[in-house]
């Protein structure tokens, strides 16, 4: 067993276990949401979390007419938790996330059409 798979708690009717065992995984909820703010504060770090979403199709329908339905379910909720602690980490970083990952894909976009018009030297036929 390693120490991830430890027990917090070894007797449920010892308040002081109890006791304990939440103020550590207050602790730990504390660091985890820290973290997530340090990484909301920076670009890349929006970068990597929207990537994140965009991964676990946060932003999709999972339907599928078979078995595929469940694992996509599963994907999807483990990014809905991301998305949550992003907007817990602030709302105003969520908010500029969401812009910057529009103005990329405007961007993306533009570059893709501008790569598939012809120049005006080739002509148009």
């Amino acid at each position: 067993m390693s120490n991830h798979d430890r027990a917090e708690v070894r007797n449920a009717a010892d308040p002081k276990q109890v006791g304990r065992a939440s103020r550590k995984e207050e602790d730990r909820e504390k660091l985890f949401g820290a973290a997530m703010a340090a990484v909301m504060a920076t670009q890349p770090g929006r970068l990597l979390v929207w990537s994140l979403l965009e991964r676990a199709s946060v932003f999709e329908s999972i339907w599928s007419p078979d078995v595929k339905m469940h694992y996509r379910a599963g994907k999807q909720d483990f990014g809905h938790m991301i998305q949550a602690a992003a907007l817990d980490a602030g709302e105003p970083n969520y908010e500029l996330m969401e812009r910057e990952a529009r103005a990329r894909k405007r961007r993306d976009n533009a570059s893709t059409d501008a790569a598939h018009t012809p120049a005006s030297s080739e002509g148009v036929q």
